[in-house]
């Protein structure tokens, strides 16, 4: 039992000669870093930041530029020269306008912590998301070392069968038994051999599915450490532990929101200027014969206009917006806490499971350990007895296939607790 259990441990850490040994902890720090799977969440991410790095751009006066052109028909009172004109005048205008807002209810303040919630929202997303990738692969990682066991599982069965087919040609010899045992185990390890190259042909697969969740060229080879699963120092988290944090941030969200809602009621004081000038060519000189139209750079000049402006803004009826913000607000509230206690009662159901799990496979796995050591008593028992003549080949191939799949077990059973352990 020990040697079979040798042969099969060097075979996880060696499963490929020549072959980069990848750790689970590697695997999730690729993950960390594999920008290609978290785009969307990273994106999300660096937009929230440029809003809140922009927003005290809001705080600045805002500047624009006009200008324009008009062309006149008929009678009517011309703006430059505050005279009516009764034929085609054409008309140019130029302006600069400046606003500043000097008191709006302190809702900058309370738009920043929106801004930094909104912030914090997306990063617990983009956490949540490389937990989710962690947990695939961590979960493909054991799947891994399950099929690497097999293969070296199915090298146990076809080396077994090679030691059968040496002693039942001395059986045969002797005239101990017929050819019929001989063609049954030539069969048996063909089919062993077959399971080995189907084995071999998923692990390949589950290799590309790996390579493509961390980043690496999907022809990259590995052999894999199930060592290293109890070595992960990277746990990963329950899905509900990020939800709860998202109901945090989401509760002083909406509270700051209805902050920045309230200060609509307060009233709003802005500052403003404009400076303009213009030309028009029903502006006249008379005082010159024939008065023709001043000259474009005078008007310019002798039109130039500047206007300062204080302003306040007093609301008095938002038919009703303010109460709907309220009641919303109270609602939303309650929906949040209702959800957080249901989130909460979920995450402790969970740990329960995990922990009732840890305890079921413990158990369980010295009962499976104990009856595959017997299993094993049993083969090399049955094949001495088969020797002998004392017993049947369907006997010693029945004791071998259930020994291995016992085997099997077992250490797929032991890397479902590694797994496991890896949760918070």
């Amino acid at each position: 039992m020990k040697q079979v259990l040798w042969v099969v441990f060097a075979g996880f850490c060696f499963a490929v000669s020549g072959q980069e040994i990848l750790t689970l902890q590697e695997c999730l720090n690729r993950v960390e870093n594999n920008t290609l799977q978290i785009a969307s969440e990273s994106a999300s991410l660096r937009a929230s930041h440029l809003d809140r790095t922009f927003h005290w751009w809001s705080l600045l006066p805002d500047l624009s530029a006009n200008t324009g052109f008009t062309t006149s028909f008929g009678r009517r009172l011309d703006p430059f020269t505050n005279t009516f004109a009764t034929s085609s005048v054409n008309s140019q205008s130029f302006g600069l306008n400046s606003g500043i807002t000097l008191f709006n209810g302190l809702n900058y303040f309370h738009k920043r912590k929106v801004f930094a919630s909104s912030i914090r929202l997306d990063e617990i997303q983009l956490e949540s998301r490389k937990n989710e990738l962690k947990t695939e692969v961590a979960a493909l990682y054991v799947l891994l070392c399950q099929l690497s066991s097999q293969l070296q599982l199915a090298d146990v069965r076809i080396e077994k069968y090679i030691q059968l087919q040496r002693l039942q040609l001395l059986l045969l010899h002797e005239g101990r038994i017929t050819e019929i045992d001989t063609l049954k185990t030539r069969n048996g390890l063909l089919e062993a051999r077959v399971v080995k190259r189907d084995l071999s042909g998923e692990l390949k697969r589950k290799v590309l599915q790996l390579n493509f969740l961390i980043g690496m060229p999907l022809s990259t080879a590995y052999s894999f450490d199930p060592a290293s699963i109890s070595a992960v120092f990277d746990k990963l988290k329950l899905t509900e532990s990020f939800a709860l944090e998202i109901l945090a941030v989401e509760s002083g969200l909406v509270a700051d929101q209805f902050k920045s809602d309230r200060t609509k009621l307060l009233p709003t004081l802005s500052l403003s200027g404009l400076l303009g000038t213009g030309f028009s060519t029903n502006n006249k000189d008379y005082l010159f014969p024939g008065n023709p139209t001043k000259p474009y750079r005078d008007q310019l000049n002798q039109n130039l206009y500047e206007g300062i402006g204080l302003y306040l803004s007093v609301p008095l009826f938002n038919r009703g917006a303010w109460f709907k913000s309220k009641q919303l607000n109270v609602i939303r509230q309650e929906e949040i806490s209702l959800q957080q206690q249901l989130t909460t009662f979920s995450l402790e159901k969970q740990q329960a499971e995990l922990f009732q799990k840890r305890l079921d496979y413990t158990a369980k796995l010295d009962h499976i350990r104990e009856s595959a050591q017997n299993l094993e008593a049993i083969y090399s028992m049955t094949l001495l007895l088969y020797a002998e003549g004392r017993a049947s080949y369907t006997e010693i191939e029945t004791a071998l296939m259930e020994w291995q799949q016992k085997m099997a077990e077992w250490e797929a059973l032991r890397l479902e607790l590694e797994l496991v352990k890896l949760w918070e």
